[in-house]
């Protein structure tokens, strides 16, 4: 391996030659096993932390089985797209009607809905006024 200076590095002397360039494998394994047994005994005692906490969480014992294992259709909610079904057209309709016509509101209170158009140009003449 050669050497050539650099203009920053003139002024220093060259590197020694390495005669002995073989990796430290042993130390390297060393360290490989070292941190699997550090990893191994945070992981058993991260568990019995787990099942402690576990236990003092859960006084009455575990949770009883549900009902509904085995069950070939467990929390299904059949429910038709809104697609499908005519419900927002049904109250579209009802809403215009509303709005179209005259009705009562409350019968006892005396209370009534009129069409949109009558109630916009009385709005518009009570602020002529």
């Amino acid at each position: 391996m050669s050497h050539e200076p650099s203009h920053s590095t003139e002024h220093l002397p060259p590197p020694e030659a390495q005669a002995d360039e073989h990796v430290a494998s042993f130390k390297i394994v060393a360290v490989g096993v070292i941190a699997l047994l550090v990893f191994g005994a945070a992981t058993v005692w991260s568990a019995r932390i787990l099942d402690r906490t576990a236990r003092t969480l859960s006084l009455g014992g575990p949770l009883p089985v549900g009902k509904e294992i085995g069950k070939p259709e467990i929390g299904i909610v059949d429910q038709t797209p809104f697609d499908v079904t005519r419900a927002l057209q049904n109250y579209r309709t009802d809403r215009m009607q509303r709005l179209e016509t005259w009705g009562w509101v409350d019968r006892k209170a005396g209370t009534v809905h009129m069409p949109i158009d009558r109630a916009m140009e009385l709005v518009v003449q009570e602020h002529r006024r």
